[in-house]
């Protein structure tokens, strides 16, 4: 992938899920979730360093509207969100997790409080 297609990528991500709001749960207290509008986007496990991406959403765009095959999708995920939320070490994997429709139900039926996390090397 060019330079100038990867910028264009990265500026798409922004635009659309740059403004993810951080989230943790007692019920998942070894995960962080990245969400906007009640929905969860993804989730980072600290211990493993994993970075769950839901794929009807991220994964699917970058997919149909870029024609992305899976290495380049996982490639460009990470510098994304090196760049955007400083997230470092992580690997990127396709799947919608159980703990993300657990966190959105939670979310749903009791509303929470985001807060920033301080960045963190996993």
């Amino acid at each position: 992938m060019n330079n100038k297609l990867e910028n264009i990528i990265i500026k798409y991500l922004n635009k659309l899920y740059g403004d993810l709001k951080v989230y943790r749960t007692d019920k998942v207290p070894d995960s962080v979730f990245f969400v906007k509008n009640k929905k969860v986007y993804m989730e980072q496990e600290l211990e493993s360093g994993r970075l769950y991406v839901d794929y009807g959403t991220i994964w699917e765009d970058l997919k149909t509207i870029f024609s992305l095959e899976t290495p380049e999708i996982q490639s460009i995920i990470i510098k994304w969100v090196e760049e955007t939320y400083k997230l470092r070490g992580v690997t990127t994997l396709l799947q919608i997790q159980m703990n993300m429709i657990l966190v959105e139900e939670t979310y749903k039926l009791r509303g929470v409080t985001t807060r920033l996390l301080p960045n963190r090397k996993v």
